[in-house]
Parts: C-alpha cells; sequence; structure tokens
C-alpha cells in the first residue's frame, strides 16, 4: 500500500509503498477513502523531528473499517469513521471530567507518534500524532476517531476532523455564541470560514471578517459575513458595526501571534475571546495582552483544541447540520488532488492558494 511520507526537518513529502502492521489491542485497520490537508501539518514537517523516522502526516479523513484488532467495543468492520486532529481515551481525568479535547494521550502521540509500518527498507514509520491520514490504508486506536452515520461523500466527511470540529465547535462550544450576538473572526482561512458558517447558523447578528486578501474577505461575505475589514481597517470596522463596543465573541484564526492581541482588542468588556489556531515556531509562541483589561474589563480569554467538545457527538451533529443545509462543506473545498500528488496539495494550502485542498485515495486506488 502507499502513503505520503515525511521526515521532519522541512523534508518534503515523498510516496512510497509501506507495510502495515496488524491491528493490536484496542486497534482497526481503516481504508482511508480521503484525507483534507491542513497547514498545521506542515508545523511538524519544518521543525527539526529530532530522528529520522518517517511519519505519514494529515490528521483528517475519512474511511471503511476494514480489520478490528482485540477489545474493540465501538466499532465493527464496515463502519464509517472521521478521523480528527485529536482524541479522547476516555480514561485520563481529562477525559472523565468533561474536557476530552484536553486528553492527555495527545501531546503523548504528538511528540512520539505510533509506529504504524514499515517501508521496504525496513525504515519504521509512525502516523502523524496517532492519525496520519495521507495513506491508503491506516491503525487507529478507537479514541483518535468517531464512528458516523452520513450520507455525505468521503470527501466532504474528510473536512469535519478537522477545520468543521475545530471552527464550528469554537463557535458553538467554547464561544457560547448567542441570537444576535456580535462576532468578529480574525483570519479568513478553512478555520475562520468555518467559524463564520457557525455564526451565522447560530443567528449572530454582526459577522466581521478579517483578513488581509481581499478575495478571502470576499469569500467571507459570500457565506455569511456581514462586514469585512483588512487588519488596518479592522478597529474602525468593528466600532462602527457594534456602536463601538466591540464584539461579544472574538476569534483568532490565524497562527499568528498578533492576531491573538488582535481579537482581544476587537472584543467588548465582560466579551470573549476564543485563540484556536497553532503558532508557529511551536516553542516561541507568545502574546501580549493587558492584565487589567482582562481583569477590570471582565473580559474572558478561552483557548480551543479541536473545538473543545466530545468526538463522536460533535463529528456527528456537524454531519447532519451539513445535510440539513445548516451548514456548507461543498464551499469549503477548493481542489482534490490524488495521494500521489500529496505534497503539491501541501505547498497549496502553506502557500495559502486555496481554501481546503482534499487528497482523494479512491482516484488512483478506487477499488481499494
Amino acid at each position: 500500500m502507499r502513503a505520503a511520507l515525511a521526515r521532519g526537518n522541512g523534508a518534503p513529502i515523498e510516496i512510497d509503498e509501506i507495510v502495515l502492521a496488524s491491528p493490536g489491542r484496542g486497534e482497526v485497520r481503516v481504508r482511508i477513502e480521503a484525507s483534507a490537508v491542513c497547514r498545521t501539518d506542515q508545523l511538524f514537517m519544518d521543525n527539526p523531528a529530532g530522528h529520522d523516522q518517517r511519519f505519514v502526516p494529515g490528521h483528517s479523513a475519512c474511511g471503511i473499517v476494514v480489520e478490528v484488532g482485540p477489545d474493540v467495543t465501538k466499532t465493527k468492520v464496515g463502519d464509517r469513521i472521521v478521523v480528527a486532529g485529536t482524541m479522547e481515551c476516555g480514561k485520563c481525568y481529562a477525559c472523565t471530567h468533561g474536557s476530552p479535547s484536553q486528553c492527555e494521550r495527545l501531546w503523548i502521540e504528538v511528540a512520539n507518534p505510533p509506529v504504524v509500518g514499515r517501508t521496504a527498507s525496513a525504515a519504521t514509520v509512525a502516523g502523524f500524532g496517532g492519525a496520519g491520514t495521507f495513506s491508503e490504508y491506516m491503525i487507529y486506536r478507537e479514541h483518535c476517531y468517531a464512528v458516523v452515520d452520513s450520507s455525505l461523500d468521503a470527501s466532504q466527511l474528510a473536512l469535519l476532523g478537522c477545520g468543521g470540529l475545530s471552527g464550528v465547535g469554537a463557535v458553538w462550544e467554547v464561544g457560547g455564541v448567542r441570537p444576535g450576538d456580535s462576532v468578529a473572526v480574525i483570519g479568513c482561512g478553512h478555520l475562520g470560514l468555518w467559524m463564520i458558517q457557525a455564526a451565522k447558523a447560530a443567528g449572530a447578528g454582526a459577522i466581521i471578517a478579517i483578513d488581509p486578501l481581499p478575495e478571502r474577505r470576499e469569500f467571507a461575505l459570500r457565506i455569511g459575513a456581514t462586514a469585512v475589514a483588512s487588519p488596518e481597517d479592522a478597529s474602525v470596522t468593528i466600532s462602527r458595526h457594534t456602536s463601538g463596543r466591540g464584539t461579544d465573541l472574538a476569534l483568532e484564526a490565524t497562527g499568528e501571534p498578533g492576531c491573538v492581541e488582535q481579537a482581544f482588542e476587537a472584543s467588548r468588556k465582560g466579551g470573549t475571546v476564543v485563540i484556536t489556531s497553532m503558532v508557529a515556531p511551536l516553542d516561541s509562541a507568545e502574546s501580549n495582552l493587558p492584565t487589567n483589561a482582562v481583569s477590570m474589563f471582565g473580559r474572558s480569554i478561552k483557548g480551543s483544541q479541536s473545538g473543545g467538545g466530545f468526538l463522536d457527538r460533535d463529528i456527528q451533529r456537524i454531519a447532519e447540520s451539513i445535510e440539513a443545509g445548516v451548514l456548507d462543506v461543498d464551499v469549503m473545498i477548493s481542489q482534490v488532488f490524488p495521494l500521489s500528488q500529496a505534497g503539491d496539495a501541501m505547498q497549496a494550502a502553506v502557500n495559502r492558494e486555496l481554501i481546503t485542498a482534499v487528497i482523494d485515495m479512491r482516484i488512483e486506488n478506487p477499488e481499494g
């Protein structure tokens, strides 16, 4: 079987044949049909890996379970699943105390991705963060995916484990948006655009999208923003549309530290600021926020990792919202690539040439 392989240290993606391991205890083997592409993977491809182990990038996909290992409890052969950029072991303190998006296994498996197979030359291959979705098949632990019942195509469902889950959850779950609330979204990449859709679906009033690229601002207006502005004009635009107060909810979706501060400045006294994206470089991401403006003016600052909710519940809820026409997934898919062009798809995402790229394994391997 084929997979896209990365080494870290900025090395390009290569397509290679690998021999996948058999599913172990609590694991399943999945035929991946389609995977979304996200810039976050490039952060780990660029950072020094510290080892020579190849890994399969990608963290959001749809596939079919084809084999189950011992002690698998929630999945059977033939089940359709959505792999996500998070996990829920169900056993750690976070999972048992209502915060599964902070599962203790997540960063352990990001730092030490599990070995899932070997190349023809016997080099070990890991699945990035317990996921590794740029592959025709993959081994997953049960806590890394949601079983989904949906009529949507795999290329559509593939988006739900990343931008869909993270963007929608940041608004509905973490931000707690209410009908009539004013919302600012800083950054109109795929994450921010999902936020705009979610805010509109929840009945928000003013939805103000901030992005330096005119084409992204225009796209934001098409899918639900009521006003847009460049970063330079953001303050004036937000003030004009909120009677000078600032927004009830401000969301950062850029991966730039300065935009965290901009989201804070966009919020009103007593408002909520949600920080969602991963900032590069990973070991030096800092923002300067005024202490008194938090304490004396009652702002709430929240982090949102993969939407801050519950994997099985939220993936299914988003899929049903798409089926009902409440959310639009098709508008988010810019281009579909075969697996052999995974490197091109990643580069297009890094260059912000598209909203979301999808790698569809069925193009070159229709029979699986």
